[in-house]
């Protein structure tokens, strides 16, 4: 599958075209500089689309507070059609539309960066940034690679401008939700944050993995899968999920030889591989056959709805982990490039902790390994201990009412403002 437009964004090039778009920072600013904020004016975006968390915070919001205004700035015609089936308020985030909704709302929410919205309208608005996914992998500024500039990087100005760029950026964050204790620090230094703005609210994003019965979840989840996935009713679901790797390919895309096995694999459990690359990310997963399915974004746009409809997650350094770890079922981990990605990207977690000690080089590693739960029950009740222990390091919050604590949250803060 060659990979998207949106696969091939780096760092390097996002934080070059920063740079290049100073003069239009500044220009915003100063229009900006004595506009009004309306606090019953509240604007989401994603860079995902109309999905995750900013979906989630919108729908509570809108419970919440009926006579606000909530409208979401859209990046393409495919977004502007899903925001018009859902009945939304919505304009174009680049049109000057977009530039007026910015400027003039009194609650701002992100799921990745500012360019969710309209980036140039942001200066005094009430900014939650709800990030999309609790934190494995180093970001923003604690990351090197966040920060790169590709060959720019050989002038000492332009990484202190671009690492300056970030840190006065991320200040003007007002929330930061956050689903446990144990990533508030990570994010206090990824965003430059004090304390009192990074809160264990819950994430909205993953509301819907604790809302509802678990038969009902899973029902749920299955009837999600088999809809957008041809031959899996009845059949067990295996899902891969690697994470990006800025740019670079999966280092995980299996063999020849190794595809042949989980042909294999699958035929004799009556299981189905599904692999949902990461929506920037790059890999060549061009096998197919009735045992392999590939679901990107395009097909199933959001992952959280299709957790509990999963029997087994293989993944590496994803926040998927943390937010599977909740079904109680098996997780693998499949990192072959550890080394070269801790030193790149940089981890906050220990992996052998988050792993229990236990990941896979490869697809044969990750083959065995489904084996022997296939084989042990001993092996199963293992890894059921290890995803619950996961999930209380990961989630302080199981009531599915995160995108309503946060919602309550930033109307206390407009009032305050």
């Amino acid at each position: 599958m060659p990979p998207s437009p949106a696969a091939r964004f780096t760092f390097a090039r996002g934080n070059a075209a920063k740079l290049a778009s100073l003069p239009r920072y500044l220009t915003g600013n100063l229009r900006t500089r004595f506009a009004t904020r309306d606090p019953r004016l509240w604007v989401f975006g994603s860079a995902f689309g109309l999905s995750d968390g900013a979906l989630a915070l919108l729908r509570a919001a809108r419970r919440l507070e009926p006579s606000v205004r909530l409208a979401w700035l859209v990046g393409n015609p495919d977004e502007a059609r899903r925001a018009r089936s859902l009945g939304l308020d919505w304009a174009a985030k680049d049109s000057s539309e977009g530039f007026e909704l910015t400027a003039s709302a009194g609650v701002v929410a992100v799921t990745h960066g500012f360019g969710d919205v309209n980036r140039y309208a942001l200066r005094g608005a009430t900014i939650a940034q709800l990030w999309h996914g609790s934190p494995m992998k180093k970001l923003h500024a604690d990351s090197p690679a966040a920060l790169s500039l590709g060959p720019l990087n050989r002038f000492p100005p332009a990484r202190r401008l671009i690492r300056e760029a970030y840190r006065r950026g991320t200040r003007r964050i007002s929330l930061l939700p956050v689903a446990s204790e144990t990533f508030v620090p990570f994010m206090c230094s990824a965003f430059d944050l004090p304390r009192e703005r990074v809160r264990v609210l819950g994430e909205p994003r993953t509301d819907v993995l604790f809302r509802g019965s678990v038969a009902g979840r899973r029902a749920a989840a299955r009837e999600l899968l088999e809809r957008g996935v041809p031959g899996l009713v009845g059949r067990r679901a295996l899902l891969y999920a690697p994470t990006w790797r800025d740019g670079e390919p999966d280092p995980g895309v299996p063999t020849d030889r190794q595809w042949r096995r989980i042909d294999a694999y699958c035929t004799a459990t009556d299981s189905v591989l599904l692999i949902r690359p990461h929506p920037l990310g790059v890999g060549s997963y061009g096998h197919t056959s009735r045992h392999v399915r590939l679901i990107p974004p395009t097909v199933l746009p959001e992952s959280m709805p299709l957790l509990w409809g999963i029997d087994t997650l293989i993944t590496d350094y994803s926040s998927m982990a943390f937010d599977y770890s909740v079904t109680g079922n098996p997780i693998i981990f499949l990192a072959p490039d550890l080394e070269h990605y801790a030193s790149t990207r940089g981890l906050y977690l220990d992996y052998a902790t988050v792993t229990g000690g236990r990941w896979r080089q490869d697809w044969d590693g990750v083959l065995d390994a489904l084996e022997n739960l296939d084989a042990d029950a001993a092996a199963r009740e293992r890894a059921a201990g290890r995803s619950a222990a996961l999930a209380a390091l990961a989630h302080r919050h199981t009531d599915g009412r995160s995108a309503k604590r946060v919602a309550k949250h930033l109307a206390e803060l407009t009032l305050r403002a």
